[in-house]
């Protein structure tokens, strides 16, 4: 049995560990603007407060869940989108996004899974890391799991 550092296995399904680091983090910020600005702009606190609620919802709401036993990936990255589910041999490629500030520092790097659907083109989040380095480690994880062995899906391919 593999231990994985970004999936949580049982039997033959593999559930993405959520992050809450980085919501944490994110959320204490919002809180700490919202109660620095309250006196004087109570109205935009107030809709600040409501964006952290939203992340802390949306963070337990999030899933990603990949089925070995009926061979399918099911994601639901907001709580505002159902959950959506693809056959793996629909599989295509992953995309990494990289936000980058002052167009060299890397801020935020999401992974998402393409699929092709239909002749369409259909994306599921994985998951988010400030380094590529991090997303690397979630690709070739995801990778394992998945069984993804061909000359196009090469192991430790550069993002």
């Amino acid at each position: 049995m593999n231990n994985y550092q970004f999936y949580k296995q049982e039997g033959n399904q593999y559930i993405f560990k959520n992050q809450p680091v980085f919501i944490t983090v994110l959320c204490i910020i919002f809180l700490i603007i919202a109660g620095l600005i309250f006196n004087n702009a109570r109205t935009v606190s107030y809709i600040i407060i409501a964006v952290a609620a939203l992340i802390m919802i949306n963070f337990f709401t999030k899933k990603f869940i990949i089925d070995m036993d009926r061979k399918t990936i099911t994601g639901k990255h907001t709580i505002f989108v159902p959950a959506r589910t693809y056959p793996i041999e629909d599989f295509r490629n992953f995309h990494v996004l990289a936000t980058k500030y002052l167009g060299f520092i890397t801020t935020n790097v999401v992974l998402s899974i393409c699929f092709e659907v239909d002749g369409k083109e259909k994306y599921l989040t994985i998951g988010q890391s400030v380094t590529q380095k991090g997303i690397q480690k979630m690709v070739n994880e995801t990778e394992d799991i998945m069984n993804v062995k061909g000359s196009d899906h090469e192991r430790n391919r550069p993002l």
